[in-house]
Order: C-alpha cells, then sequence, then structure tokens
C-alpha cells in the first residue's frame, strides 16, 4: 500500500517525509489534500465502527484546583492511583512532549430497552448495559490498532500513543474539548444524536489537527441525574462521589460494602445505569434487545454456584472478570438479601460454605435481612463453625441487629 492510500479509503494525500519536525511531528505543510485530513481521520473512523470522532490540541488543562479539591474530599474512594501523578493526567504534554493533539472517539453500545423484569420474586441481578457480550476494551483496542496502522501508512514519521479507558488522562475532559459532547449533570458526556451511550477512545498524535471546540450544554434545569441516584452519588457542580456509587461499589471497590448502602444497591451486581436511564437526552435511543434479559438479568441463585473454573469459563472475556469471583458473588448476596424472597435462603445458605470471607460475610448480612426462622438457624450453625472474625461479627449483626 502506498503512502497516498487507506484501507479501502482514497485518501489523496501525498506526503514529504523531509519535513517531519524533530519531535517527529507533522506539521499541515507536511501534505497536499483532495479534503481535510480532519475529514480524512472522521471518515475512517466511522469505517471502523467509531461513530463520533473529534480533534483538540493538547495543553494543559485547567482542572487542577477541581481535581484537587475532589482528591481531598475523599471523592475518589479506594482508587488512590488517581492520586498518583497527577500532572501527567492534567498535561500530557509533560510525559509525551512528541504529542500535539488528541483524536477522541466514541465507540456506540446500544441501550436496550428490556421487558419489565420481576427481580425479587424471579431473583435475578442487574448488569449495566456497557457490560453485554465481549469485553470493550478487548473489541477497542483492536480497532484502534487498524487506526494507528492506518495513521503510520499514512503520515511518515508519526508519533501515536492510543488509549481505551486505562491510561493516565482524563478521557471526558478530551472529549469535551474535541467536541464530542457537553458535560451532563451526572457526569457522564452526553450527545444530541447519541446520549451518553458510547465508550471512549483517544489517540495522541504528533499531528496539528483542528477540532470544532467546546459544544453547547443542553441539560438546562434536568435535575434527573441527581435526584434519582439511588445512593445520592451525585452533587451539582458535576461532582461524582465515588464511594457512595453502585458502580464503584459493585466493581472497583473491593471489600465489604458499608452496611448503609446495601439496601440501596437493589439487585445492581455489576455496574449501574439509573443515572442514563433517567436522562430525558437517553430514552430516544434504546432499542428492544429481547435477547439480552439473560444477559442482564441473570439469575442469582445461578451466579452462587459458580466456582473460579465457572466463573472463569462464564466471564473470562467479559468485563465482569474485573470483578473477580469474590467481588460478583459478594453483590449476588446483597442482591439476594434485598430480594426479600425467601426463595433466596437456600442460594444463601450454600454461600455460608463459600471459601471466600467476603462472600460468607455478606450471605451473612443477607440472610438476616430475610427474617425467616430458616435464616437464623443457619446463621446459628455458621457461628459456630466459621473462625473468619469478620464473618462472625457479620452473623452477630444479622441475629442481634
Amino acid at each position: 500500500m502506498s503512502s497516498s492510500q487507506t484501507i479501502g479509503l482514497s485518501l489523496e494525500i501525498r506526503f514529504h517525509p523531509q519535513r517531519v519536525n524533530p519531535f517527529g511531528r507533522v506539521s499541515p505543510s507536511c501534505y497536499t489534500k483532495a479534503v481535510s485530513l480532519e475529514q480524512h481521520i472522521r471518515n475512517y473512523a466511522a469505517r471502523l465502527g467509531f461513530s463520533l470522532c473529534g480533534f483538540t490540541r493538547l495543553s494543559p488543562l485547567p482542572r487542577e484546583r477541581f481535581f484537587a479539591d475532589w482528591l481531598a474530599q475523599g471523592h475518589a474512594g479506594e482508587m488512590a492511583y488517581l492520586g498518583r501523578d497527577s500532572q501527567r493526567r492534567l498535561d500530557p504534554l509533560s510525559y509525551f512532549p512528541e504529542a500535539t493533539s488528541v483524536i477522541c472517539l466514541g465507540y456506540p453500545y446500544s441501550p436496550p430497552a428490556l421487558p419489565e423484569v420481576d427481580w425479587r420474586s424471579e431473583l435475578r441481578g442487574r448488569i449495566a448495559a456497557y457490560a453485554a457480550g465481549e469485553d470493550y476494551h478487548d473489541i477497542i483496542q483492536a480497532k484502534l490498532k487498524t487506526f494507528d496502522a492506518l495513521l503510520r501508512e499514512n503520515l511518515p514519521g508519526l508519533w501515536a500513543r492510543s488509549y481505551v479507558d486505562t491510561g493516565p488522562l482524563f478521557e471526558r475532559e478530551w472529549a469535551y474539548r474535541s467536541g464530542l459532547g457537553w458535560f451532563g449533570k451526572n457526569t457522564m458526556l452526553l450527545h444530541k444524536g447519541a446520549g451518553s451511550w458510547f465508550f471512549l477512545a483517544e489517540i495522541l498524535v504528533s499531528i496539528e489537527l483542528e477540532g470544532d471546540g467546546i459544544p453547547q450544554a443542553y441539560c438546562g434545569t434536568c435535575t434527573r441525574c441527581l435526584t434519582d441516584c439511588p445512593t445520592n452519588a451525585l452533587e451539582e457542580g458535576y461532582i461524582l462521589k465515588a464511594p457512595l456509587c453502585i458502580s464503584y461499589l459493585t466493581i472497583e471497590h473491593r471489600g465489604p460494602i458499608p452496611h448503609e448502602l446495601r439496601p440501596k444497591i437493589g439487585n445492581w451486581i455489576f455496574g449501574c445505569d439509573v443515572c442514563q436511564d433517567v436522562c430525558p437526552w437517553n430514552k430516544k435511543f434504546s432499542q428492544p434487545r429481547n435477547d439480552l434479559v439473560e444477559e442482564l438479568f441473570p439469575s442469582l441463585s445461578e451466579l452462587m454456584q459458580l466456582d473460579e473454573a465457572r466463573f472463569r469459563a462464564r466471564f473470562g472475556r467479559s468485563a465482569l472478570r474485573r470483578t473477580k469471583r469474590r467481588g460478583l458473588l459478594r453483590n449476588v448476596a446483597v442482591a439476594l438479601g434485598n430480594s426479600g424472597n425467601p426463595a433466596a435462603i437456600r442460594p444463601l445458605r450454600l454461600a455460608l460454605d463459600d471459601p471466600e470471607p467476603l462472600v460468607r460475610s455478606h450471605a451473612a448480612w443477607a440472610l438476616g435481612q430475610l427474617q425467616d426462622k430458616e435464616a437464623r438457624i443457619a446463621l446459628d450453625e455458621q457461628f459456630r463453625r466459621d473462625e473468619d472474625e469478620q464473618v462472625r461479627r457479620e452473623i452477630m449483626l444479622a441475629l442481634h441487629g
């Protein structure tokens, strides 16, 4: 393939490698073009399945005070890594002097319009829509690899570095500045033609790209996402308090879930879509997906029976692998306790024999929520044989409040 072609596209770009600058940055004078380089990049992004594509020049972000205050108030929870190397997050140029611009991409996922499920009687959990199917990291990283190869083929001397939800970048900030959407009050990025139902990815590049600028916000006076959050994790001023967020609690948080928050989690066992579901901008993008009912509303009783091998077999290529088995079954136990259904006693008694104290302790709490004679008998028996202090404390609280 020559430097004047792309995979599946005729870009009509001709390069002059001798004009590449010392850092590998390619200046606009390095090519002539029938249409803008930005439009060529947008076209190929669309062919790869990226429904949104924007650009912005890199510069230090004016968010140092906001970020420092957010961290100081403990809103990051256990995500201590966010406070490390903050300068790199605020200014990518300090770590990547080769970079000039960032290509920001949005990859859509379909918000399912699912039928009503009586999860309490059927003992079904709930999984966030984005986690359906194969892990999005794997899908998007493969597409970014192809995108990267395309850019290097057509821009000799190009420096590029791609990320999808893994690097030290403020993804939504750069996407906002590149025109991919405005910040909703739930801190999600919103686009008039896509709502917030899309993943973000970025490619830092050593070329000068001109974007559309910062978009207008269209939330108006609506505060549905703030008022409908079950745990009050959202606050005016675009503040997300991670330690209260159900997504954080069911995925990032590794230890015991605070007692006062367990009843508010409902049947969410991986992530949470409440602040997206209630957003007026999102409602019109839902699509009927009856085929996803079993995946997004899995049987809690079946999940509680997963050993390590079966967990890996079922979720090894899914985003749910992030919770690890013990984290998922911890969440399952909480959902069973919130069901109020005596049928939950059987799987919870099974969980009292789990090798993980974290699972056993949450199963003990859940049995206490059911207020049933059979549950109390199970807790009494477990107290006599369990040697883990955390489990024993949970049993005592379950039995005596």
